[in-house]
């Protein structure tokens, strides 16, 4: 099992949070806390980085979706910067993909 690694910085009016790792039941409220302090600011707009992420479940998956649809209750947007990989079929899987604006890279994400 791979460590959970979070890191979060402002650019300009985003927050970024970067996922490295794995998220799953055992460190998901981690998780959570940190995506909830990252969209603490007014019409927060939030790209959550998932590219170092090896693995996410379900509850993981659930934390995004509520994160996202708090966000738009405040008139805030998120992204996700998911590239080829687990996690993105893991979006497409679960029809969970539509739902979000996802980027190649963090760098088209921040554009």
């Amino acid at each position: 099992m791979d460590i959970l690694r979070m890191t979060r910085r402002q650019h300009g009016d985003l927050v970024v949070v970067s996922l490295a790792g794995e998220v799953d039941v055992d460190n998901v409220s981690q998780v959570r806390a940190c995506l909830d302090e990252a969209a603490s600011a007014v019409r927060p707009r939030l790209v959550v980085d998932l590219t170092g992420l090896t693995f996410i479940d379900t509850t993981g998956l659930g934390v995004l979706v509520r994160q996202l649809a708090t966000l738009r209750d405040r008139d805030g947007t998120m992204a996700l910067v998911a590239p080829d990989g687990q996690v993105l079929r893991r979006l497409r899987r679960t029809n969970l993909a539509p739902l979000f604006p996802i980027y190649d890279t963090l760098s088209q994400a921040l554009a």
